[in-house]
């Protein structure tokens, strides 16, 4: 092949890979277009920080600036280059996790691997996900320029901070995406990883969660900055910098970034293609994930070499049928895992709570309640807030066996009851232990937790079977489960909470002034409420409460009895 045949085929394959790009980009749209709430999540997110990000740079160059009269100096260049050295590494992180989740398969790659040769799919991929990522950072980078000049900056940086961005972008995506496609062809080729690939992400997901608590993941930031300045793709700091005249950019490193850019793209295009052939054209592994089979109370035994001694001896106390669909719903979530991350979220709100504990090994009094009223709602909303929509396919199977409402309803609250009471009774009692509590404050946060746990399952599934959810949505990215709906989630928490405060107000009338305070300042039109008021109405409310648990059992088990299958 000469020369020239080699130039023209290099240039039909780019022209076919924009032409694949731009119809990956159209489609993607399309589907986020097509959800409202994708669309208004894109607007608030790229809106607040645009508008975060350009005001801040108009103070800075309005208020400081650089230069010699700066606090900065002209000395900003070092840690600038270790700052986007850390931002490449960042968006080549997040990029590569795209890939291994949704971005690393081809739609219809059937068809369309039959007929476009792998390196204009790969790189028609590799563009497509380079100009979705630049509508991330390009306006943040635009804002940034904008503000600097209307404080008084340079008008240069209207051209070099987008063309930094640019360039720190296009990196980090021809590097990420090879990186996720020889990770993804691990997850999801390799039998071992694929056969455990859910367990091993909690895994991973328990680690990430153990670092933001202990600070680790920051430490090890820090601990790479300083090296990461020296690193070449810090030089972007420099393009970034180029149109501030009293900041000493170095014009070479500069050019050299800048110019690095197609080399980068061109040896990210190769790997991108050499990891996609090797990766699209290999066999998933089955990983055996059956659905399941109804479950017979007169024999209650499963064929799959699941532990059959633990079903037999729950058996004896609980029945054939509850104790098969305990088993059931364990087997789901075993196989299943990662559709119970929802189940820890809400520990994200508590990071900061839970690292100062970590660091300084000292409880405050009211941890051990916040991991009850945790325990509690998470004992519940694992295996009760969503019993019919746990289903899945199996749904009529289960419904027309010769299982009962009782034994259904019985069978998902005791699952969600033998994981949170000893799980969630270790952890008050491990915290109550090293809290600053009294003797008897201690026992009645052990002692109340397993209450706490059982009343909160038995509430929370016939919330569940009241508002179930039958279609699966995204978990992460690439991971879609039956999940509880929204509904159930409010009304279950709202009911768990307001227990919560009512117990809190019975067993400590000390809180009633604080609370009845609390609630004055909330009610509109000057209304206001006393301390009296406030525990009066607790009392008033121990009835109900306690009584709506059994409400809810009731109505769960008529639920199921009144199921109908289309």
């Amino acid at each position: 092949m000469t020369a020239a045949d080699r130039r023209g085929v290099g240039a039909r394959t780019l022209r076919h890979a924009v032409t694949f790009a731009r119809v990956d980009v159209r489609r993607t749209v399309r589907n986020v277009v097509d959800r409202k709430t994708q669309v208004l999540a894109y607007l608030l997110s790229v809106g607040l920080f645009t508008v975060v990000f350009g005001y801040g740079a108009y103070l800075f160059a309005l208020e400081a600036g650089f230069g010699a009269d700066s606090p900065l100096g002209r000395d900003v260049m070092p840690p600038a280059r270790g700052a986007v050295a850390l931002l490449w590494l960042g968006l080549g992180t997040m990029i590569a996790m795209r890939t291994v989740g949704t971005r690393g398969s081809l739609d219809n790659d059937v068809g369309v691997l039959s007929v476009v040769p792998t390196r204009e799919a790969a790189g028609g991929l590799l563009l497509s996900e380079s100009v979705l990522a630049l509508a991330w950072t390009l306006p943040f980078g635009l804002a940034l320029a904008t503000g600097y000049v209307a404080g008084g900056g340079s008008v240069a940086v209207l051209a070099t901070v987008p063309l930094g961005v640019f360039g720190v972008t296009v990196a980090a995506v021809f590097v990420g995406l090879p990186v996720g496609l020889v990770v993804r062809h691990v997850v999801t080729r390799i039998p071992f990883v694929a056969r455990y690939k859910g367990a091993l992400a909690v895994l991973v997901f328990i680690a990430y969660f153990a670092l933001l608590v202990t600070d680790a993941l920051g430490g090890l930031v820090a601990a790479i900055y300083e090296p990461m300045q020296s690193a070449p793709t810090g030089w972007f700091a420099d393009v970034l910098f180029l149109g501030e005249p009293a900041v000493a950019a170095d014009v070479a490193r500069a050019v050299v970034a800048l110019a690095a850019v197609p080399v980068v793209a061109a040896a990210g295009g190769v790997v991108a293609t050499r990891a996609a052939d090797r990766h699209w054209f290999a066999d998933p592994v089955l990983t055996g994930d059956e659905d399941d089979a109804p479950v017979d109370p007169e024999t209650g035994r499963h064929e799959d070499g699941l532990d059959r001694r633990f079903e037999d001896a729950l058996g004896g106390v609980v029945g054939r049928g509850t104790a098969a669909v305990t088993v059931l719903a364990f087997k789901r979530a075993a196989r299943s895992p990662l559709k119970l991350l929802y189940v820890v979220y809400p520990l994200f709100g508590a990071v900061g709570f839970v690292g100062d504990v970590v660091q300084s090994g000292e409880v405050p009094a009211f941890g051990p309640v916040l991991a009850l009223v945790f325990v509690a709602w998470a004992g519940a909303v694992a295996f009760t807030l969503n019993p019919l929509g746990d289903q899945g396919s199996a749904l009529s199977a289960t419904v027309l066996s010769r299982i009962d409402g009782r034994q259904f309803v019985g069978a998902h609250v005791l699952a969600g009851v033998l994981v949170a009471v000893p799980a969630g009774t270790a952890l008050t009692a491990g915290l109550a232990a090293f809290a600053p509590l009294d003797a008897g404050s201690v026992v009645a946060v052990v002692a109340g937790t397993p209450v706490a746990v059982v009343v909160a399952a038995l509430f929370a599934v016939g919330v569940g079977m009241a508002f179930p959810r039958y279609e699966a949505v995204n978990v992460t990215r690439s991971t879609k489960a039956v999940v509880p709906s929204l509904v159930a989630f409010f009304v279950f928490s709202v009911y768990l909470l307001v227990v919560v405060a009512t117990a809190g107000i019975v067993y400590e009338p000390a809180t009633e002034p604080f609370l009845a305070g609390l609630l004055s300042w909330l009610l509109p039109f000057g209304l206001s409420v006393t301390a009296d008021t406030v525990g009066t109405a607790a009392l008033a409310a121990l009835l109900p409460l306690a009584l709506a648990p059994f409400a809810s059992v009731t109505y769960a088990i008529r639920r199921f009895e009144n199921v109908t299958v289309d």
